[in-house]
């Protein structure tokens, strides 16, 4: 099974992304292009870059987030994007969400590798 995959699915990707935009500006202010290259980092995979955009776009309309325009010496200015307190909450609150998903996935796994599934044979349907 290809785990790239289960990022097509646009809720999952979504949450996943918007939870780890909040992380990362935690950590620091970034352009929106190296938060997307960030974002690709972390989850090993290619990410589409409009979402990142789209959810940044989102989050400032929210509240979550604040982007301010920096001049450069090379170039246009960038949109320089840091976290609001709003958005500290926000993902705070993301965390003990992920955790418990956490939790029910490791029952869910755990239930299922209880079971010996090496003895079912794939004619068996």
């Amino acid at each position: 099974m290809n785990h790239e995959n289960f990022f097509k699915s646009p809720v999952v990707l979504r949450r996943i992304v918007g939870f780890l935009i909040l992380d990362i500006l935690l950590r620091g202010d970034y352009h929106g292009y190296d938060l997307w290259k960030k974002l690709e980092e972390i989850l090993g995979t290619k990410i589409p870059h409009p979402i990142v955009y789209k959810i940044l776009k989102e989050f400032e309309e929210m509240g979550l987030v604040v982007g301010r325009w920096v001049s450069t010496k090379s170039g246009p200015a960038r949109k320089i994007y840091s976290i609001t307190i709003d958005g500290v909450m926000i993902l705070k609150h993301n965390l003990e969400l992920f955790r418990k998903i956490r939790d029910l996935l490791s029952t869910i796994i755990e239930h299922v590798e209880s079971v010996d599934l090496s003895s079912f044979s794939k004619s068996r349907s």
